[in-house]
């Protein structure tokens, strides 16, 4: 049987077309009214298109890192899980040979302090096993340790501060110690920025452009705040009889509340094409009053934009080992990747032939002999850690 045409066709491709165009910069851009842009509306098309590239790199990126992302974990995870185990098994060993004869005092010594190192990061991630036998072999327990580092803390804080916690601020743990002492930094920060300000501006009258630059600021608000109130307007969802329609306005509406939450205006411009509060024709022909005050608002977000590139840069790099001005790309991440899992490979091989070997107590000393030399070293933790890699389930 003939397949029966579809009536509506052309009028859904248009309409798919016409919300690919709404949500292009494109459709926003200024157009000439002469011959010619003017400054301000080249300016605007500029901070238009940069924008547009700073979201197409946040969503590239996010996209490479949420692909890359179960890659990496089920690559390194059980690489990490073998360290782990591998961690267990030395720190359980080491604990029946202290109980034996045959090592010297030193070597006792030493031995506990390797304990120790090995079994504190597994103890504080909740291997109660692992906290005993630290406990048992350390100076101090992992509590008393945690204690004196948020005493530390706490001390080291109040000294930059130059002023003394209240009792009844929370300091159970390292966390809570940090968290406390950078809000108070912050806070203390802001304060002094507040009075540099404040005996700046009762030194002299603000200048033609600060008083410029405040009027633009107030105009771009308010220009922000129109805009808004015109879609609120629009799409209040209570005004529509329509069920489908209601559901649509619903749905415009949070992304209307959203991007003002954001200040994004170029976003609450689309949304104003797509509910045809507006035309292209209107918004490219726009007053160069309005330019200006619309290019604060820009110039703000795509600062934002830029803030947020960078930040996200910060944490993918950390999340997945790169280094600190390292390109993400799908090459670099994978490159890490394949670095990462072989040294780990290598790690978790020498872990095991040295616990194969040191059931050898002339192995074991010698293997002892070399790490006192290390605790001699100021570069000890270094290079302890860089051995101990693969213990570390990080």
């Amino acid at each position: 049987m003939p397949q029966q045409p579809d009536l509506f066709a052309d009028e859904i491709a248009a309409a798919v077309r016409q919300q690919a165009e709404n949500n292009s910069v494109s459709a926003l851009k200024a157009i000439p009214q002469g011959t010619q842009l003017s400054p301000s509306q080249q300016r605007f098309n500029r901070m238009l298109d940069r924008i547009e590239k700073l979201k197409k790199q946040l969503h590239e990126m996010q996209t490479i890192s949420d692909a890359h992302r179960p890659v990496y974990h089920q690559t390194i995870a059980p690489l990490r899980a073998s360290g782990q185990a591998l961690t267990r098994e030395l720190v359980l060993w080491l604990d029946k040979r202290l109980a034996r004869k045959g090592l010297s005092n030193n070597q006792q010594r030493i031995a506990a302090t390797i304990l120790c190192h090995l079994s504190e990061p597994l103890a504080i991630q909740g291997d109660v096993e692992m906290q005993t036998l630290h406990d048992k072999h350390s100076p101090e327990s992992l509590a008393q340790k945690e204690q004196a580092a948020v005493s530390s803390m706490r001390e080291m804080m109040e000294d930059v501060l130059g002023e003394s916690f209240a009792d009844d601020d929370s300091f159970d743990n390292l966390h809570d110690a940090l968290n406390i002492g950078m809000k108070r930094l912050r806070e203390a920060a802001e304060a002094e920025e507040e009075k540099r300000q404040q005996a700046k501006q009762r030194k002299k009258k603000p200048t033609a452009a600060q008083l410029k630059a405040a009027a633009e600021q107030q105009e771009a608000n308010t220009t922000l705040r129109k805009v808004f109130r015109q879609l609120a307007s629009a799409l209040h969802p209570d005004r529509e009889s329509d069920p489908n329609e209601r559901d649509r306005k619903t749905v415009l509406m949070s992304e209307a509340n959203a991007a003002y939450e954001r200040r994004d205006l170029i976003t609450l411009l689309q949304i104003q094409l797509r509910v045809e509060l507006a035309d292209h024709t209107s918004l490219a022909r726009m007053a160069e009053e309005k330019i200006a005050s619309l290019l604060v608002l820009l110039k703000q977000q795509a600062q934002e934009l830029e803030d947020e590139l960078y930040h996200r840069h910060q944490v993918i790099r950390q999340e997945f080992g790169l280094n600190p001005y390292q390109s993400i790309s799908k090459t670099s991440l994978q490159q890490s990747l394949k670095l990462a899992e072989n040294s780990l490979k290598r790690n978790l091989a020498a872990m095991e032939e040295d616990l194969q070997k040191i059931q050898n107590d002339q192995y074991l000393k010698r293997w002892l002999k070399d790490q006192d030399q290390l605790f001699n070293d100021d570069t000890f933790l270094d290079e302890l850690g860089d051995w101990l890699d693969p213990y570390k389930y990080r």
